[in-house]
């Protein structure tokens, strides 16, 4: 798991570190940085990646705006023209230290792995002087076999198995890039996304807003291997008091992509409607039930205002029951919301699941505290932060 992520210089952060549990609740105010945390994690993952390119990165949730923008507004000592992202992951740091081309501004660029890769040749190099060091004197003792050698010493392809740029990536990605880091992506699911069977314009096997979840949908569900994560994606649609079953219409063409529901209220005779008839807080649980249980989806991720769509109740008993399937499916997670239901679904007696306030200073800058399990509370959550006792409330009327 991600253990703790540092940020410096972007946007609203000037300098902040965030220590990681499982399940991450982040809280505060409109406009205090939420989003802007959930935005530079999701700008390391494109240097982890090494796809610095504005395509990429609106496809991993990230508001796409100019350079000079999405470098913190505020003074910044250490380095102003560069924004640093280090993750600590199973106790490695993997460092980014990003900043753009003035040249060409839309491109970014990781001072970080250009410094790595200057090392690199440095040690390449030294590692070929040794090589052909070695063969020059293996040429000298074998006397008859030289010119066998000789051939080999000044063959580009014998000394590509040294210094080959397929070798040197592969170390480069040790020393840079991290699949968990690299696959994160935030969320924001959308309904009228939700609906379309078409679309499929997305990160396989979802996207951002929800596209393709019908297609992932049919190919999951028709390979009997996934028979218990289909059940298991059911059995969290009973969340839903008039949810029976949905399955996967008959005689489906290769190019069709829909799903048939089932109200346990409905007369027999109609049975099933599709995903068009369907309300939205089914379509937002389908979502999360597939995110959370398939094993294709990132390891880590963000979920940007998790309580769209949801009565209160159902808020809360949802994150209870995401919490139980991050643990199982291994998925680490933060979620953003302003519903206050959603706390009282956590439990953080459990140190796998923390809460965080962001607010903003007195100098404008986002910072970030944790509120951890205190025995003596009797209160909810919810009502802790309703009543203004953590902060995360605006306090100008």
């Amino acid at each position: 798991m991600i253990q703790s992520i540092h940020i410096q210089n972007f946007k609203s952060v000037v300098d902040l570190s965030l220590d990681l549990g499982r399940f991450n609740v982040l809280i505060g105010e409109n406009g205090c940085g939420k989003s802007n945390i959930l935005e530079a994690i999701a700008f390391g993952a494109a240097a982890s990646a090494d796809k610095l390119d504005y395509e990429f990165m609106g496809s991993r949730g990230i508001r796409l705006t100019n350079p000079e923008f999405m470098y913190s507004a505020f003074k910044f000592e250490k380095n102003p023209n560069s924004i640093g992202i280090i993750f600590r992951h199973d106790d490695t740091k993997y460092t980014y230290d990003l900043f753009h081309n003035k040249n060409s501004p839309k491109t970014w660029s990781n001072r970080y792995q250009d410094s790595a890769k200057t090392e690199l040749k440095k040690i390449v190099d030294a590692v070929l002087l040794v090589e052909n060091e070695r063969l020059n004197k293996l040429t000298t003792e074998f006397g008859a076999h030289g010119p066998i050698l000789n051939i080999l010493l000044n063959d580009e392809k014998v000394q590509d198995l040294v210094a080959n740029t397929k070798y040197q990536n592969y170390i480069l990605n040790k020393i840079v890039s991290n699949p968990t880091i690299s696959n994160f992506i935030i969320y924001s699911p959308e309904e009228s996304r939700l609906r379309k069977f078409e679309d499929s314009d997305h990160i396989y096997p979802l996207g951002i807003k929800g596209q393709g979840l019908f297609q992932y949908l049919k190919e999951f569900t028709l390979d009997s291997k996934n028979e218990a994560a289909v059940q298991e994606i059911k059995d969290t649609l009973a969340l839903l008091d008039w949810y029976k079953d949905f399955r996967l219409p008959d005689n489906l063409m290769r190019n069709e992509f829909a799903l048939s529901i089932q109200d346990k209220y409905l007369d027999e005779r109609l049975r099933y409607f599709d995903q068009r008839s369907t309300n939205e807080g089914f379509l937002f649980l389908l979502f999360y039930a597939t995110l959370f249980i398939s094993d294709l989806t990132p390891t880590f991720f963000a979920i940007d205002n998790i309580e769209a769509s949801f009565n209160p109740k159902l808020c809360t008993e949802l994150i209870s029951t995401l919490v139980q399937l991050a643990k199982k499916h291994k998925k680490q997670v933060i979620v953003t919301t302003h519903n206050p239901a959603v706390l009282d679904g956590l439990d953080l007696q459990d140190d796998s699941q923390r809460l965080f306030v962001v607010r903003r200073n007195d100098e404008g800058h986002t910072r970030v505290r944790r509120i951890e399990h205190k025995p003596e509370r009797t209160m909810k959550l919810s009502e802790i932060w309703t009543k203004g006792f953590i902060g995360g409330l605006p306090d100008n009327f």
